[in-house]
């Protein structure tokens, strides 16, 4: 079974845990990041021996533009930066009632069918 899932706003204030239950939050690139302050991204190491392949960084600073050359943790050489990360939200959409086609109503199998004037009214 196909599960479809649609992006909802963020929950505003203070919600109850049970806000939370039907909701899924998933990271997304995206072309800046969407704090002013705290950056999420990813950065990859180039270096094809290299086993590390992607670096994933959570980074507080007040300027994305001037955040130093980062190195990978064990070639340490420099990594390629790949995208900011935003997190969305996701809220599972109820799969729809299967819909009755448009057209001619099944017929009924003896029964009922229109009845002219003339024998209504007792055979004439």
């Amino acid at each position: 079974m196909d599960k479809r899932y649609r992006v909802v706003p963020p929950l505003k204030g203070i919600q109850p845990a049970s806000a939370l239950l039907d909701r899924i939050y998933t990271e997304i690139p995206a072309d800046r990041p969407d704090h002013p302050t705290c950056y999420e991204g990813e950065w990859l190491c180039s270096h094809a021996p290299c086993p590390v392949r992607m670096v994933r960084l959570r980074v507080k600073a007040l300027f994305h533009q001037h955040l130093p050359q980062l190195r990978c943790p064990l070639c340490l050489r420099t990594l390629e930066f790949r995208s900011w990360l935003n997190i969305i939200a996701l809220q599972e959409v109820p799969p729809e009632a299967p819909v009755e086609k448009a057209g001619r109503s099944p017929r009924r199998k003896g029964g009922s069918r229109a009845v002219s004037g003339k024998t209504a009214k007792g055979g004439r």
